[in-house]
């Protein structure tokens, strides 16, 4: 019994490793400009550290921070016919880094020895640059969509809060684990303001992550 207690107790913390693979998805109408949120898919890394504590034999607790490199994608184009441009289409991406920090409720898989474990919490990540692509790269944009473009970053969130779910191992010193991620809130975005007015831009993301970390405190738990 006391030696069950003593590594129950057990704090583990370290570096992190992994990669993303994100979407958008959304689409609004701004007078005639249609906006199209480019689908994503894009795999990316991201790197951190993690920590976690154990509260008994079935439930811990984890969290951390991790960087990764982020940015919403879109089409723009004008749906009018009698204009000069219409309908070539634009893209553009409001490029941003972000910090995701976790809070999970993780339960050990009973007959695993805590080896496997599955989780669920919230996933918040704090957007740390929204910047747009340079006008430049807009000219003969049409009427409406070059002042559409420089506008989309107003629609990109200081924070996004999302509900995060998946499964892990640990084996040796290391942590292996995947998460799957959705917005929590009612959309990914913010109202895009343009032309003194905003439009409600709705808008869903997700995102899989595939992870691996290393434990500094293994020591504590031979």
């Amino acid at each position: 019994m006391c030696i069950h207690f003593a590594t129950a107790q057990k704090l583990s913390f370290g570096p992190t490793f992994g990669l993303i693979n994100q979407g958008d998805a959304g689409r609004v109408l701004l007078d005639s400009v249609q906006v199209e949120l480019g689908g994503g898919g894009d795999l990316g890394g991201y790197f951190g550290g993690y920590v976690s504590y154990t509260i008994n034999r079935a439930f811990s607790i984890s969290s951390g921070i991790n960087y990764y490199d982020d940015g919403l994608s879109y089409i723009v184009y004008n749906t009018r016919t009698d204009c000069q441009f219409c309908p070539i289409t634009k893209g553009g991406t409001v490029g941003h880094a972000s910090l995701e920090i976790p809070l999970l409720l993780e339960f050990n898989i009973p007959l695993t020895e805590g080896r496997f474990f599955v989780m669920a919490g919230l996933s918040p990540s704090i957007r740390l640059q929204r910047k747009g692509s340079p006008y430049y790269f807009h000219k003969d944009a049409g009427q409406g969509v070059s002042d559409v473009l420089p506008a989309m970053r107003t629609a990109v969130k200081p924070v996004v809060w999302d509900t995060s779910v998946g499964a892990g191992f640990n084996v040796w010193r290391l942590r292996l684990e995947a998460r799957y991620q959705a917005n929590l809130t009612r959309s990914a975005t913010n109202a895009v303001k343009v032309w003194g007015k905003s439009y409600d831009f709705m808008s869903s993301r997700a995102n899989m992550r595939f992870g691996i970390s290393y434990n500094l405190n293994w020591k504590g738990q031979e």
